[in-house]
């Protein structure tokens, strides 16, 4: 049975009280950064906030700006093979969107 718990934890993140942070902060803090895995803080039972270690905080920040600078080639290489092929058109007003 506890191997079946383990396993399952995995799928569901490790959750901390509002209180749990003010009494046990460094605690907390040493295993988010030892596990590298995040850590929700609820207050009145509701998540709040997520605590994460700074290289996955890193890490998630970086994958965000790569994801975006991807979007915006994808974007002009649209652009770039739509004015080639003569389908841009111009916009007078939103209607022509439509």
């Amino acid at each position: 049975m506890l191997n079946y718990i383990q396993k399952m934890s995995k799928f569901f993140p490790r959750i901390a009280s509002a209180r749990d942070i003010q009494t046990k902060y460094r605690a907390l803090f040493d295993e988010v950064m030892a596990t590298k895995e995040p850590l929700v803080v609820l207050n009145n039972n509701k998540a709040e906030v997520v605590i994460l270690d700074i290289k996955t905080y890193e890490n998630l920040k970086q994958t965000k700006e790569d994801n975006e600078h991807a979007l915006a080639r994808h974007a002009i290489e649209n652009y770039e093979g739509a004015k080639r092929k003569g389908k841009l058109k111009i916009l007078h007003s939103l209607k022509d969107l439509l």
